[in-house]
């Protein structure tokens, strides 16, 4: 005899013996009484033997429950589900150490369900085809993409981007490490955001995103670590046919920027303002980076300096053709031989505050021309769609044209920033490129977890914030490099050390309940989703217990309504 058939049998005896006393007695309500006596027996056998229902199962599919699993998702999941660390759910569920012992433990399953928040970085190896459904936990309220530079070099403009989840009106703020506001823009209706911000001095910073939600108060906040670098000293000859206050502001600029500039602008015939060695002959040109020149100074240019120039940026050399107004037509023949078309036009004012971001609104001035290429890519252009830089290859070396000025106004307006990215965007992305490729470093690396550093060399080594070093093993990557893993344990700024260079790259703190860690778990299980192969395994049934806890209450609450009836009058 089983202990589910003692406890009815005891139960009914019982029951039996309380109808017989009170049919005997004949109390009032005898016929309620009885009934009463009856649902409380089955009431109490029910809550120590809760009925099962009949449950439909793949046997080849196993259901895991992951951290941020709802109470209605573990109430509703598999009864043979297994659980991994991290979620509070019934005794009765099977709880796991990782996904790779639910897979020895369960070794017919082909197929995964996973419930809740999504697979931790350790458990998606063992997850890589087997991932047939992912019931995903909402995301909570915050920032939940992010999207940042790890590494910028000084003076350059750099962008973050990301989405605020869950909090309409919202708006963020970046502040630098003294606690001031770098940057700040509300969210778009979706959710999104853009932050422009200038990188003013080498060195590393430890940046603060705060979301804010319509009320101010701070709803989520995320550490943005930046490295800014020294960069290479570009060398730029600047050749101008005469003086204009944009020339003034550009000499600044790449003075304050640390860039060795050799300059020539012509005053008067036979007079002209010099700084430097400003030849266009082969050997000057082999030794400069970028070269900035008018149609004023193209005009005045013989034959063998145009031809040296054509053949140094054959050879790497960067040539920016800045046009300051209408163009003769030997210099627009000439231009249009490097790839670079214009088209008449009135001169007018374009604002570009989304291609700088900057907050107030900007304004240029468009050139009476709009330069075209049909093989070009932009540079810049205004909030109109109207191109204002562009720039093509030729040869190893690049060649740009701009038809805009008004960008020192930016200074004396006080966004002197707003200046220094465009001028510093321009030269970056036409300055003749170096050999020295610096390693692929992790962006958002986490205490805990793998880091994978490409581009090191055998004998390399990663010093971490205590100033303990670890060797690297490097082993052969993507696209012809060498890569290496290095697990953190302590957050903080670590340094890859190649003799005596150092490239920084910073380590968070384990953040995994944050929002943003959430989605990234989510989407990272996402990606493994895919289409698995047919099996020949039919549905099953199995046994499901219903909860003891409304049989319960219903015990209690029959128990009291038959005392309430039986109790001693007076």
């Amino acid at each position: 005899m089983n202990a589910a058939l003692a406890t009815a049998l005891l139960l009914a005896l019982g029951t039996l013996l309380g109808l017989v006393r009170s049919w005997r007695a004949r109390p009032r309500r005898v016929l309620l009484r009885s009934l009463l006596q009856v649902a409380v027996a089955l009431a109490l056998w029910l809550c120590l033997w809760p009925p099962s229902l009949q449950q439909s199962f793949r046997p080849d599919q196993l259901t895991v429950l992951t951290p941020a699993a709802t109470p209605a998702q573990i109430a509703g999941a598999d009864a043979a589900a297994v659980v991994l660390p991290g979620v509070v759910a019934p005794a009765a569920l099977e709880p796991v150490a990782d996904l790779a012992t639910a897979l020895r433990h369960h070794p017919q399953a082909q197929r995964l369900r996973v419930i809740g928040g999504g697979l931790p970085a350790r458990d998606r190896d063992a997850a890589r085809g087997r991932l047939a459904a992912f019931d995903a936990a909402p995301l909570p309220p915050g920032i939940v993409e992010l999207a940042a530079p790890g590494v910028v070099g000084v003076g350059a403009r750099w962008r973050l981007t990301g989405r605020v989840n869950a909090a309409p009106g919202a708006r963020v703020e970046l502040h630098d490490p003294a606690g001031a506001v770098a940057a700040s823009a509300p969210t778009d209706a979706q959710g999104q955001f853009e932050l422009d911000v200038t990188a003013k001095a080498a060195g590393t910073v430890d940046y603060s995103l705060r979301a804010l939600d319509a009320r101010g108060a701070v709803l989520d906040t995320l550490p943005v670590p930046l490295a800014v670098r020294a960069g290479e000293r570009l060398r730029l000859l600047l050749l101008a046919g005469a003086p204009a206050a944009q020339l003034k502001y550009l000499r600044r600029w790449a003075l304050d920027a640390g860039l060795d500039l050799d300059s020539r602008i012509d005053l008067s015939t036979g007079i002209a303002l010099r700084e430097g060695d400003a030849r266009l002959d082969p050997a000057t040109l082999a030794a400069t980076d970028l070269v900035i020149i008018d149609e004023r100074a193209w005009a005045g240019l013989d034959d063998a300096r145009k031809q040296a120039l054509h053949d140094a940026v054959a050879a790497g050399l960067g040539l920016l053709l800045r046009a300051s107004g209408p163009l003769p037509p030997a210099v627009a023949q000439d231009w249009r031989a490097l790839g670079f078309a214009t088209t008449a036009t009135a001169a007018r004012e374009v604002a570009v505050a989304h291609a700088l971001g900057a907050s107030p609104p900007l304004v240029l001035t468009a050139l009476p021309l709009v330069p075209a290429a049909a093989d070009a890519a932009l540079l810049l252009r205004g909030d109109d769609g109207t191109p204002l830089a562009l720039w093509r290859a030729s040869g190893r070396g690049r060649v740009g044209m701009i038809g805009f000025d008004g960008d020192w106004k930016f200074v004396l307006g006080g966004t002197p920033a707003a200046q220094a990215g465009l001028w510093s965007a321009l030269v970056t992305q036409l300055a003749r490129a170096h050999a020295t490729a610096a390693p692929q470093l992790p962006q958002r690396a986490q205490v805990g977890e793998r880091a994978v550093l490409c581009g090191v060399a055998d004998g390399d080594e990663v010093e971490d914030s205590q100033g303990r070093r670890s060797a690297l093993l490097a082993v052969a990557g993507p696209a012809a490099t060498q890569c290496a893993a290095y697990w953190p344990v302590a957050a903080g700024w670590h340094a890859l050390v190649r003799g005596t260079g150092r490239w920084p790259f910073a380590v968070l703190a384990d953040a995994a309940d944050g929002a943003l860690a959430r989605a990234a778990r989510a989407d990272a299980t996402q990606a493994l989703l895919g289409a698995l192969p047919a099996t020949d395994a039919g549905a099953a049934a199995r046994a499901r217990a219903l909860p003891r806890w409304p049989f319960w209450l219903a015990f209690l609450g029959l128990a009291g309504l038959l005392w309430w009836l039986e109790r001693p009058r007076h």
